[in-house]
């Protein structure tokens, strides 16, 4: 089955606070219970009476000119379309120079990312294509809609699979927001691996009914069935950050 890319994520990966999962870690892209290096608080115009900035300050122990310095940056690659709305880079370059210029010394972060099946790819363009010329498109459909196939080398390892809820705003749930794991084990014989994701892509088209299906009660957006990898760093050749 073909993938293609979604984007890449540069998060601090949490110890989940909730449910089943509590005190074990969740490889998942979602906010909800991962933190993100680059949020709403990254881009300038964004950032105004966000409560994301006093924790990101907090968090990442930035100053105020540290701040200023990335949404200098932000802004601009925002205009490029080398990150979007909200969280993603669009290729891991960009990360990459957002990494070394911001947080070349940060230890507790992963890099990954989130790949999506050639049907739900064209699922996410339909359901997220902007009509009005004021509107700018999240991130994830701008990448999405570029159909770049996924990266297939060393690189990037499959870590697993995950159930993502995509909000109109770009934040996306997990399926574990709603702590069903054991539920999925048990309906549909899934296993959960040690990254706290789904250990392989068998019938995942039923995943993706059963999280849309109304009646099972999960957040009333659009779920998507998405393959997660990790990057290697060591083997992912970069361009220089200047």
């Amino acid at each position: 089955m073909k993938y293609y890319l979604g984007a890449y994520y540069f998060l601090k990966v949490r110890l989940a606070d909730f449910g089943s999962r509590k005190g074990s870690k969740v490889c998942t892209c979602s906010t909800c219970i991962n933190d993100s290096y680059f949020d709403a608080w990254s881009i300038s115009w964004s950032s105004s009476g966000n409560s994301g900035l006093k924790e990101a300050r907090e968090e990442f122990n930035l100053t105020t000119s540290q701040i200023k310095e990335i949404q200098t940056w932000a802004d601009q690659k925002f205009e490029e379309k080398k990150i979007g709305w909200v969280n993603t880079f669009s290729d891991f370059d960009t990360l990459n120079e957002y990494k070394e210029r911001f947080f070349a010394t940060a230890q507790d972060y992963q890099i990954f990312s989130v790949n999506f099946p050639e049907t739900e790819k064209d699922a996410l363009i339909a359901e997220f294509v902007v009509e009005g010329k004021d509107i700018g498109a999240i991130g994830l459909w701008d990448n999405v809609n570029r159909q770049i196939p996924e990266v297939a080398d060393e690189s990037e390892k499959v870590i697993g699979y995950d159930l993502i809820g995509i909000e109109a705003s770009g934040d996306f749930h997990t399926f574990h927001c709603h702590d069903i794991a054991d539920d999925l084990v048990d309906k549909f014989g899934v296993q959960i691996n040690q990254y706290g994701l789904i250990a392989n892509d068998n019938n995942w088209e039923k995943l993706v009914e059963y999280m849309n299906a109304e009646e099972n009660g999960f957040e009333p957006v659009l779920w998507f069935f998405v393959k997660v990898k990790l990057v290697d760093e060591k083997k992912k050749p970069v361009s220089k950050v200047v």
